[in-house]
């Protein structure tokens, strides 16, 4: 399952099957890192931020339900509380979406169908610290 805010969505009704939800992980380092004089590195590791791209399949959302999704997505807020596959379970962390883009697909009856929705979705803090 994947969810934002609360609001669940079925992963096989929402995405593409392929690459849908690609997740990378960053391992960040405070001030204190860098070489020394000798060449050799020194790490000051904060933690581990997993980051998500999603591309969300529209064509399975209801032109209402997705215009909802992609304002929830968009909304000038510091975070948003998020739930995504990882592993063989589920990660729940706060996240901000850093930026997101669709395209208009067609319009039929004066319905406007968007689709090639894909967002980046970034990690407020560690989820794994040393």
């Amino acid at each position: 399952m994947f969810s934002v805010d609360g609001v669940t969505y079925d992963v096989d009704a929402v995405f593409l099957a392929e690459d849908s939800i690609k997740r990378k992980f960053t391992i960040l380092d405070g001030e204190n890192a860098g070489r020394l004089l000798n060449g050799s590195m020194t790490r000051d590791i904060i933690g581990t931020y997993y980051n998500y791209t999603l591309a969300i399949d529209t064509n399975k959302l209801s032109p209402a339900d997705y215009d909802n999704l992609y304002e929830i997505l968009s909304a000038p807020v510091d975070s948003h509380s998020f739930a995504f596959p990882y592993g063989q379970s589920e990660l729940q962390f706060d996240g901000y979406v850093s930026s997101g883009s669709d395209t208009l697909k067609y319009v039929r009856h004066g319905i406007r169908y968007w689709g090639d929705l894909s967002i980046e979705i970034v990690c407020m803090e560690p989820i794994r610290r040393p």
